[in-house]
């Protein structure tokens, strides 16, 4: 079959599940082949064996993510190992790193709750190289990716496996995290719902259980800042549960689409320019 041919029958197939069908289906065939996008346009009447390309085709009309197919994800302007059992990325999180890089000096002790696949340790650590970071996840196959990315790009970062920060005994400045906040029975999309990792999604019957036991251990920490990304609708409960406390102040920000994604938690004794 020809490349041009190989890719409209997967263009038509892979619009029943995909918003841009032809791109994937030329980032499916690309893989399959291990040529580039760019390459395929350039020959478009080469003859290829297409049949390794339309068994990748059938997993995503599965809707298997075709992060998890190709085992590669972009963020933050990088390329990153992904694999099935770890959450993928989603653009909206880079928000939540540019917005701990506002309070940070560059040369704190920094720990990331839930490293998933380290996109966040990792654009940390390569946009301030003397932050000294300690990243941890209950999760023996996010640790093991993460790792693969920290080497990909050769980082210094610590990995702990473990739940929260349990065990980690060194003084932390900074706490960042992006955990579960989905609340239980919350409808998922197909491809989220049958393939990424549940534990890395949802966050008790409310969803904010697992944000306001980070928040509880910040506050009993000597941490100066809390960075978490949250539910579009968690704002409220967030602000209302640290109220009561007058040595802190919150901000929250919002995603690209206008909505509440995320809070910052600084102690009003610390300024980041000291």
């Amino acid at each position: 079959m020809r490349i041009d041919e190989a890719l409209h029958r997967a263009r038509a197939e892979l619009a029943k599940v995909a918003q841009r069908p032809l791109l994937e289906a030329e980032i499916l065939l690309a893989y399959a082949i291990k040529k580039s996008r760019v390459y395929l346009h350039a020959h478009p009447e080469e003859k290829i064996d297409a049949k390794p390309f339309f068994e990748l085709v059938k997993r995503r009309l599965a809707y298997e993510p075709i992060e998890y197919i190709i085992q590669r994800v972009s963020f933050y302007g990088e390329e990153f190992f992904i694999q099935n059992g770890v959450l993928i990325p989603r653009p909206e999180t880079e928000i939540l790193i540019d917005e701990v890089s506002k309070e940070l000096r560059g040369d704190e002790s920094l720990a990331e709750i839930g490293v998933g696949s380290g996109v966040i340790s990792a654009i940390l650590k390569m946009k301030f190289p003397s932050l000294q970071i300690t990243a941890t996840d209950i999760s023996d196959k996010a640790i093991a990716c993460a790792r693969k990315n920290f080497q990909k790009f050769g980082l210094d970062i610590e990995l702990v496996q473990t739940d929260l920060l349990d065990g980690v005994e060194k003084k932390i400045d900074v706490i960042v995290s992006n955990p579960p906040y989905i609340a239980k029975g919350f409808e998922l999309e197909p491809n989220v719902a049958k393939y990424e990792p549940h534990e890395a999604l949802f966050g008790g019957r409310e969803g904010d259980e697992i944000l306001k036991k980070i928040i509880d251990l910040f506050l009993q920490s000597s941490a100066k800042i809390l960075a978490c990304e949250m539910g579009f609708d968690q704002k409220n409960a967030i602000r209302d549960y640290v109220k009561s406390r007058k040595d802190i102040d919150v901000r929250f920000f919002k995603d690209l689409a206008g909505l509440d994604r995320g809070f910052i938690i600084q102690r009003r004794c610390y300024v980041a320019m000291d």
